[in-house]
């Protein structure tokens, strides 16, 4: 297991850090999800451990597609096992908000209202989810320079 443990971290630590760029400048804590509300997109991640194949491909999609994210005001929160890495919630009231088992993988697109607009058992590919971000009247709003004021 600890063969794992270093990369699983070390590729956390680089994620954090694509992850980190789509955060508003200036914002030095992490918020709570409620404080997203009407500023963010969240993409809630759920795994049972960093070894996980579905949260590895996950977050290969999101690594490849960031600048994807930062255009879509998506911010990426990860719930494995109890840790929470992007939100200051704890992982047993993330579950509990989203329905979702402990040790079971999910991946949760929650829109700017706070509603969730898509949800997998199977990790989401960045196409879909900015093609289901696109189709939202907000977004269609902020893509044509008419977002509304948060």
């Amino acid at each position: 297991m600890n063969r794992y443990l270093i990369p699983a971290t070390v590729a956390a630590s680089l994620l954090l850090g694509v992850i980190n760029t789509s955060q508003a400048a200036g914002s030095a804590a992490i918020s709570s999800i409620e404080q997203y509300t009407w500023h963010k997109r969240l993409l809630v991640v759920f795994a049972d451990d960093v070894s996980s194949a579905a949260l590895a491909k996950q977050r290969a999609s999101v690594q490849d597609a960031s600048d994807g994210y930062t255009q879509r005001d998506l911010q990426v929160i990860e719930v494995i096992g109890n840790d929470v890495q992007g939100a200051s919630d704890s992982a047993d009231a993330l579950r509990r908000r989203y329905g979702v088992k402990p040790g079971a993988f999910r991946a949760v697109l929650v829109g700017k209202d706070g509603g969730v607009k898509l949800e997998s058992r199977e990790p989401i590919a960045s196409r879909e989810l900015f093609t289901t971000i696109d189709g939202m009247p907000m977004r269609k709003q902020e893509a044509a320079g008419n977002a509304p004021k948060s």
